[in-house]
């Protein structure tokens, strides 16, 4: 389960050093957590739990969540395949797909995986390629096959590396610096949602991540990168 595609040695040496360049950089950062509550309950307790967020965060959300294994939907992408590799090293279990291709294939084996009674699954629900802050439906499925609620999550920080010319505005904090992580309220999806009700749930999803990073970010007094 989890990566298919070959990498050259090169490759798959940069990215070994890259695990071990950020693991000794992100170690530095101090961590805050608003809403503290929710990770002691959904991450230091014995819940099951579907984190999203969005994909500015990908890089240090590897790194951090990492040592709860949880499975990871990456997209089928070349940048796909680095970020699945390094959250691999990570301690991630990753499953290549997305909302443009092999998406079905990959939810099936997150069910699966939740259905075994593992702990947690994550993806970015603005992901593989935008638009920026804009939800897709595809894990708000998984909630409503396996029962298991969605848990939005954010961070932000004080200094931080903004990649401007990525379009999701990935963001790296600074060695040193304070990282903030805010939770928001779960949403459960019934089983028997309709199509309308569906919608109306990615929205509420969408609504709530905003609501966080903007509060992220006015905490850490970073600015949002909407345009």
């Amino acid at each position: 389960m989890g990566l298919t595609l070959p990498l050259q040695w090169g490759t798959g040496a940069l990215i070994s050093f890259a695990h071990l360049l950020f693991k000794a950089w992100f170690r530095t950062c101090r961590i805050r957590m608003l809403h503290e509550e929710l990770y002691k309950e959904f991450f230091l307790g014995s819940r099951q739990v579907i984190g999203v967020t969005w994909h500015r965060t990908s890089i240090f959300s590897c790194y951090y969540y990492g040592p709860f294994h949880p499975m990871i939907m990456f997209s089928q992408s070349r940048d796909g395949e680095y970020l699945a590799r390094f959250a691999q090293k990570c301690g991630v279990i990753p499953v290549r797909g997305s909302s443009k291709r092999g998406g079905e294939k990959a939810l099936i084996q997150m069910i699966r995986y939740l259905k075994e009674g593992n702990r947690a699954c994550s993806t970015v629900l603005d992901g593989p390629q935008g638009p920026r802050y804009k939800a897709k439906k595809g894990l708000l499925v998984l909630s409503q096959k396996t029962g298991v609620p969605l848990l939005p999550f954010i961070w932000s920080a004080r200094r931080a590396v903004t990649l401007e010319k990525t379009w999701d505005k990935t963001m790296i904090p600074w060695p040193f610096s304070e990282v903030v992580i805010s939770y928001g309220s779960p949403l459960n999806v019934p089983k028997e949602s309709t199509e309308m009700e569906m919608e109306a749930l990615r929205l509420e999803v969408e609504r709530r991540l905003n609501t966080l990073m903007i509060e992220a970010d006015q905490v850490c007094g970073y600015k949002t990168r909407w345009g």
